[in-house]
């Protein structure tokens, strides 16, 4: 109950209280009857109203407990409101911290992001710029792909060689996946120059023999066509051709690749091999082409130029193969070869020994011979094919020159006209040397 109630019953007791007291003051004589039972109803309502005082006083003293626990629990929700007022502040002022550390954090990681980025583009381009294109994705690789093919079939078609070159060289430079499209363009150029008759195509490009052998600008592509079994003969023969050219890479993997071949090739691939092999400055190609003559029955002709290869190798195991081949061969040419071969095992003098003579080049139309060993170009003393390349050098062009040959046991000289010689040799010297 309220404060003005609790009032009004604590006057009423007390005006009851008073007038009880007045009565017992001026109270009548005893034996009253009505006077007792008027007494008697005043102490009763006396009684009601004091157990109603105290009631009132009780729920007075409730009331009180529950203000007190009202202002106990409404200091507590202020000092607590007060406290997350001050947290609340501190956290305000974290986060605005945080977000300045997460901002200069930010501006740091993209300024690194942007930095790394330009690193990676030059990167890139420096890869480029040096022919590598490896990290170009499958998608770019194939917009490549469609965009130089485009430029190729213009320049090809606009007789614009330069740029027809370019084309196929920068297709080779996007790696294995341009490679099948890098066949089809060099077929196209090589056609050209002339594949069959060799190098008497059409030649409305107007290549010479220098520049259809630079069509192939990538060993990668060499050692694709010399390992898939799908890339037709046609590339395969100028895989094995362009071996001997690449001398910055491992000759042993050469020929190795060139031993591959030879040991599984029909027709013309096999001669191509082992003029590869001939080529190729290093040990393994003996063991090749001893292999290749001792197990070969269908290919006479490729044994022959195997037996004058292996005899330039001039190694034991090569000697050894000779012989097997002079005396047991199925071909009796191939035997021929070999007893000639062996002829030549002890050369009488130092020089290039001729092993190819190219038709209608200056070696041939001069009368030179396969066997023939080269000491003299224009009266200088040769022993290597490079000192026939530096002696060249200085004969001026449209000059002819003499040369002189040891032919068996006799010294043979001949005139060569102007141009391309046309020769393949090996240095030979004398045990006694």
């Amino acid at each position: 109950m309220d404060k003005a109630t609790t009032a009004s019953v604590l006057g009423t007791i007390l005006g009851l209280a008073a007038g009880i007291m007045g009565m017992l003051m001026f109270a009548p004589p005893a034996d009253n009857p009505e006077m007792e039972e008027r007494l008697a109803a005043i102490a009763r309502e006396r009684d009601d109203a004091m157990a109603e005082r105290d009631a009132a006083k009780q729920a007075l003293g409730v009331e009180a407990d529950k203000r007190q626990e009202w202002e106990d629990t409404s200091r507590e929700l202020a000092a607590e409101l007060d406290a997350k007022a001050t947290t609340k502040g501190d956290f305000e002022a974290d986060a605005r911290d945080w977000k300045e550390k997460h901002d200069r954090l930010k501006a740091d990681s993209d300024e690194r992001e942007r930095l790394k980025q330009a690193r990676i583009d030059s990167l890139e381009d420096l890869l480029e710029n040096n022919g590598i294109l490896e990290h170009l994705s499958d998608e770019e690789i194939a917009e490549r792909v469609a965009a130089l093919e485009a430029t190729f079939g213009t320049a090809f078609s606009g007789k614009d060689k330069k740029a027809a070159m370019q084309a196929l060289w920068d297709l080779q430079k996007l790696g294995p996946k341009a490679y099948d499209k890098s066949i089809e363009v060099w077929r196209q150029m090589a056609a050209d120059f002339g594949l069959d008759p060799w190098g008497q195509g059409p030649g409305e490009l107007g290549m010479t023999f220098q520049e259809y052998v630079s069509l192939v600008s990538s060993f990668g592509l060499i050692e694709y066509g010399l390992t898939d079994p799908d890339v037709e003969s046609d590339f395969r023969i100028a895989s094995i051709y362009g071996l001997p050219w690449w001398s910055n890479e491992d000759p042993s993997k050469r020929a190795e690749l060139a031993g591959g071949i030879l040991g599984k090739a029909q027709g013309y691939e096999a001669q191509a091999a082992v003029e590869a092999l001939r080529d190729i400055p290093d040990p393994s190609t003996a063991r090749y082409l001893a292999d290749y003559i001792t197990s070969n029955t269908d290919n006479p002709a490729a044994r022959k130029s195997a037996v004058m290869v292996l005899a330039q190798k001039n190694t034991p195991a090569g000697w050894a193969a000779i012989e097997d081949a002079a005396a047991n061969d199925p071909d009796l040419g191939v035997q021929e070869a070999a007893k000639s071969a062996l002829n030549q095992k002890d050369v009488p003098v130092a020089g290039v020994l001729i092993t190819q003579v190219i038709e209608n080049y200056q070696a041939a139309l001069a009368g030179i011979k396969v066997g023939d060993i080269l000491t003299h170009y224009n009266g200088v003393r040769v022993k290597n094919l490079n000192d026939v390349n530096n002696a060249k050098q200085n004969v001026a062009e449209g000059t002819a020159v003499q040369v002189v040959l040891r032919r068996g046991e006799s010294d043979v000289t001949l005139t060569l006209g102007s141009g391309m010689i046309g020769i393949n040799g090996v240095a030979v010297t004398p045990k006694d040397d």
